[in-house]
């Protein structure tokens, strides 16, 4: 009477197949060219003043959403929403457009 192992666990038959080694001329042997470039690490532009970013960061959340008027460095000033804030590039919408400004070009930020 044959007996079976205490844990016994059905699986299809297993075959032990040699394979039979390429003969050297057969073998491919790949080389790799080596790589001279340096890899540089690309920076996303940020808002340099702090503030600014903290401002931009805390009114473009969504809860957040109110009327805004942004002075810019040029002497333009933006009344509008913050729609979007993608690093330093802000994009507010004003009553009759969408505007894409630098967050870097941002003087002052005050609640309309």
């Amino acid at each position: 009477m044959i007996q079976e192992p205490l844990l016994f666990i059905p699986t299809p038959p297993f075959y032990y197949v040699e394979v039979e080694d390429q003969v050297e001329s057969e073998r491919e042997e790949v080389y790799f060219e080596e790589s001279t470039s340096v890899y540089e690490i690309q920076r996303a532009e940020r808002v340099t003043d702090l503030v600014i970013a903290r401002q931009l960061s805390y009114f473009s959340q969504p809860m957040n959403g109110r009327l805004l008027q942004f002075y810019l460095k040029n002497g333009e000033v933006v009344i509008g929403m913050i729609e979007e804030l993608n690093n330093s590039i802000v994009k507010i919408k004003t009553a009759q457009e969408s505007k894409i400004i630098n967050g870097n070009d941002i003087e002052e930020i005050t609640v309309k």
